[in-house]
């Protein structure tokens, strides 16, 4: 029988194996993780609208310094664009470019093909299961904010 230390390490390991799975290897693309996950948050925070660098960072709980590192290497891909705002040179709203919603495109297409191998990998009881876990843990994740 594992302790609860024991089971929390596999755990831990489970999820970073997991991260590096889901995240960093999906898709063709030569972007990194993080960079991924910033163009789907412009995507989706509203809709397509440009989004600030601050909504971004706190959607995430991260920096703007964080955040900023991640919006200067996709604009110098081409993938967003920078629109200041005219009342305040502290605010700035980033959108996708053209190029930066075919990679969302594409790379949505990607996850959703292999969360289907995943899904056929394991099985209906199994999927059912992992998608119950994960809504437990996204109510886990609401308690310790």
């Amino acid at each position: 029988m594992l302790s609860n230390n024991e089971l929390a390490f596999e755990l831990q390991n489970v999820i970073v194996q997991l991260r590096k799975v889901i995240i960093s290897r999906h898709g063709s693309s030569t972007l990194k993780g993080a960079e991924k996950c910033t163009l789907f948050l412009i995507d989706e925070l509203k809709a397509g609208s440009p989004v600030t660098i601050s909504e971004i960072a706190n959607k995430i709980k991260v920096t703007l310094a964080a955040v900023t590192h991640q919006i200067n290497a996709l604009e110098k891909r081409g993938l967003i664009r920078r629109m200041p705002n005219s009342g305040d040179r502290r605010i700035v709203r980033v959108s996708l470019t053209k190029s930066g919603r075919v990679q969302v495109v594409k790379l949505k297409k990607e996850f959703s093909k292999k969360t289907k191998i995943l899904t056929e990998f394991l099985g209906e009881e199994d999927t059912k299961n992992l998608i119950r876990l994960f809504k437990k843990m996204s109510e886990f994740r609401e308690f310790i904010k």
